[in-house]
């Protein structure tokens, strides 16, 4: 049989011991002798620059000692201490890989921490040990145990409990770790516990186990251990109290630069800019915005301009953190296929303010079409943002087919899941709709709009026309579409104010051959037989029937607009229609005749083909009727106000069913209401959301709130929604009325519009150009977000951000 090995003594492992420790003492003290003599020789050759930062607002929360560096030492020795640092690295991977997997390390969890360094445990003991919540979620294993959040605590024999800091909890491995052991076990004992190992995961057996674990002498010597440590770091007493301050001012070397590059960052993203160009080397032609804004400002910022010194002037690979890589990983901490934006609504109370916001939360991209694989789409992207979708009370869409079907609609499947999630159509979409079918109605308005736009294209066709109309207008002209009803009233309003002199242009390139080409001049005679008494009779009449609608339509899309605001504004504007109805044909008529004169044309409107009319089917009389082109013209415009009077009615009939259920949270009529009728509404309300309210106790608050807020408010009876609700903030009665409160936010976070939605595509078109096609979906949702939600973006706090990402590159 071979020998067995002898295994050695004690006194050789304590020989051992001796050693090692004899060489790490002459090892420190010359490497503290070479940073001293480094540092005076660089003292004595080169002339000491300070930089004064400058002390704003948002940097405020910075170290005072970051107000004075010395610049040169400090560049010098960090840069130094990077090339050293990089000649010892074990992993040898690429740089690229290391920008890469900067936050890879989940410092919280010690199942995923690397291999135990010196400078890995200083770095973890300065930061501490993450303690849990007990109270966290703990996945059971096979055998149907789990780890339970009490064993954070030590109980004593008197009752009182302790706090057990050095037990640290694995999400990653579902085990419990020793922080003290983990840190500071010698690697030369024959056993080692499983506490500081692999993790404990005999859940059946904690009972023993920790406590054991807690009273051993190597658990203790380990406790001491750490807290030694963590008192001569915390006063710089360490061995390598050189190399500490030497990484300090690294880590500070490291949190200004990143500092300047999530600013530069965030500078592009919320200006909608372009960060990359095809070439990603700073200094370069076509490096994009953010690398030529880095340039820029290490003109003016010593610190940066070496380190990008630094990068150009290296001969071989150095870390930068100015790659796409670092780009999207900053965004994504901060922020040709189908895009579908998401929006929320919501009730925000802060300081007894109400706002009602509207936020972006993402572009969902997707290839479905139908409704239920839409639905499908919101439901997954609502349930991966961690929000409820029960806890939905209303949503809104445009009005194709696909999202608000009766049956197979987006909302009818999402109505499925929840019911309390009310579907209002898109109110500014319906309403440019009814403008739509309005101007549709006969072919006499669909020439008249047509004529319009030949005016535009015709003077917007050609510089030198273009030029000749500018010297004498003071309003441009507009071009209008369908798809934004406003362009109709700012194309409309145009011509009207400046008809004379577009009349008298057109007049001029008309009969003037010399000056103007064949084609225009055939072009603007064309255009001058086709103004006449009555194409300004509809200028007029249309001009006041836009202006009416604009209005309603620009507050509409206010994301602040309540339901109940919505309704009042449409009911006002069908009265304004029927007001026009009644009288609205003649008033524009006489300003059509005035201005006729104004421009010497005839005032009488142009005849027209006399129309034959049958009697039957078999029998063609020959009797023609009587009617005047005045009077077929009024015809034609009273059936586009009936167009519009109807379709308001019927397009916004949801919109004011829902209005009419919350009718009574209103100043105007629960002042006049009854006891009983306050109660039959309470009742009818609280039915409808049964999981939010309480008749009986919506009843009495309400009996209470009608008396004590009517001698508060000093416009109790003009009051609406967003008003009550202002005054319970304000007076902090919320515990006093809390179903009258919930029903309010009920009422106000039901969306009225897609406005903002349809925003948030202006700026998606903005980012995502066909210069910058091949951004990924990530990266493009997370700009957008910064972009749209720019004003949160700019008060977020990343210092502590920035200082965990410079803490983990002072020690690379």
């Amino acid at each position: 049989m071979p020998p067995t090995k002898k295994k050695p003594s004690g006194a050789w492992f304590e020989k051992k011991r001796q050693e090692r420790e004899k060489n790490n003492i002459k090892s420190s003290v010359m490497l503290s002798s070479w940073i001293n003599k480094h540092t005076e020789q660089k003292k004595d050759n080169a002339p000491s620059t300070s930089l004064l930062m400058h002390n704003d607002e948002k940097n405020e929360h910075l170290n005072d000692n970051l107000k004075s560096i010395e610049i040169k030492s400090l560049i010098d020795d960090c840069f130094n201490l990077t090339e050293d640092s990089k000649q010892n690295n074990d992993n040898n991977e690429p740089i690229t890989n290391q920008e890469n997997n900067e936050l890879d390390i989940n410092f919280n969890d010690p199942g995923c921490w690397p291999t135990m360094t010196s400078r890995f445990r200083d770095f973890i003991v300065e930061r501490g040990p993450y303690l849990m919540d007990q109270n966290n979620y703990f996945p059971v294993n096979d055998d149907g145990r789990h780890f339970d959040g009490k064993w954070f605590y030590k109980f004593l024999s008197n009752g009182e409990k302790v706090r057990r800091q050095w037990l640290l909890y694995s999400t990653s491995k579902n085990a419990i770790f020793c922080f003290a052991c983990l840190l500071f076990s010698n690697n030369d004992n024959i056993r080692k516990s499983a506490f500081s190992n692999n993790g404990f995961q005999d859940w059946k057996h904690l009972n023993p186990s920790v406590s054991e674990h807690e009273n051993s002498k190597n658990h203790r010597q380990n406790l001491l251990d750490w807290k030694e440590l963590e008192k001569r770091l915390r006063d710089s007493k360490t061995i390598d109290h050189e190399l500490q301050n030497s990484i300090k001012n690294e880590k500070e070397k490291w949190f200004y630069i990143l500092k300047v590059i999530v600013d530069g960052i965030l500078f592009c993203a919320k200006n909608n800019l372009a960060l990359r160009g095809s070439s990603d080397k700073i200094g370069e032609t076509n490096c994009g915005i953010f690398l030529s804004l880095m340039e820029v400002i290490s003109h003016y910022n010593p610190i940066l301009l070496a380190h990008i010194k630094h990068i150009t002037n290296s001969n071989k690979p150095t870390i930068s953190y100015f790659s796409h890589k670092i780009q999207n990983e900053i965004i994504c901490i901060m922020g040709q296929q189908e895009q579908m934006s998401q929006t929320i609504r919501y009730v925000d109370i802060s300081n007894g303010e109400i706002m009602i916001k509207e936020s972006f939360i993402d572009f969902i991209c997707t290839n479905e079409k139908s409704g239920l694989g839409l639905s499908n789409e919101i439901l997954n992207t609502i349930k991966n943002n961690g929000l409820d979708i029960m806890d939905c009370r209303g949503q809104c869409y445009d009005n194709g087919a696909n999202m608000a079907g009766n049956n197979n609609g987006v909302q009818s499947h999402i109505l499925r899941v929840n019911e309390l999630a009310t579907f209002l159509p898109c109110s500014a979409h319906s309403l440019n709709l009814v403008g739509v079918h309005a101007a549709e109605v006969s072919p006499m308005m669909k020439t008249f709009f047509g004529l319009i736009q030949n005016i535009y294209s015709f003077f917007s066709g050609s510089t030198s026309r273009w030029e000749l109309l500018m010297k004498t207008m003071k309003i441009t002209l507009k071009s209008h579409c369908d798809t934004r009803w406003s362009t109709k009233k700012q194309a409309v309003t145009a011509l009207k104010l400046n008809f004379k002199h577009v009349f008298d242009i057109l007049n001029l390139m008309a009969t003037n051959s010399k000056d103007f080409n064949k084609n225009t001049s055939t072009s603007a005679q064309h255009i001058l037989k086709q103004i006449n008494v009555k194409f300004l009779c509809l200028l007029h009449f249309w001009d006041s029937i836009l202006g009416q609608i604009d209005k309603v339509n620009l507050s509409l899309q206010n994301q602040n607009q309540s339901i109940d605001v919505a309704t009042k504004s449409l009911e006002g504007l069908i009265e304004c229609i029927q007001n026009i109805r009644d009288s609205g044909f003649e008033n524009a008529l006489n300003e059509s005749k005035k201005n006729a004169l104004l421009i010497n044309i005839p005032t009488d409107f142009p005849t027209s083909r006399k129309i034959k009319r049958k009697i039957n089917d078999l029998e063609l009389n020959e009797t023609e009727t009587n009617e005047t082109s005045e009077t077929i013209v009024k015809l034609q415009c009273y059936q586009s106000l009936d167009s519009i009077i109807t379709s308001l009615k019927w397009r916004f009939e949801k919109l004011s069913n829902i209005s009419s259920n919350f009718s009574f949270l209103c100043g105007r009529n629960l002042s006049s209401m009854e006891i009983d009728d306050i109660k039959k509404w309470s009742d009818d309300l609280a039915l409808l959301y049964s999981v939010d309210l309480n008749g009986g106790e919506l009843f009495t608050e309400l009996q209470s709130f009608k008396f004590q807020a009517s001698t508060l408010i000093s416009s109790f009876k003009t009051a609406t929604s967003y008003d009550f609700l202002k005054f319970i903030h304000q007076h902090s009665l919320q515990d006093v009325y809390p179903n009258l409160e919930v029903a309010l936010r009920i009422f106000l976070t039901m969306p009225v519009t897609t406005a903002s939605c349809e925003r948030s595509f202006s700026k998606l078109k903005l980012i995502k150009n066909y210069l910058r096609s091949t951004m990924g979906q990530e990266r493009l949702s997370n700009l957008a977000i910064l972009s749209i939600e720019q004003e949160i973006a700019s008060k977020m706090d990343y210092t502590s951000i920035i200082e965990e990402f410079a803490s983990k590159k002072a020690r690379k």
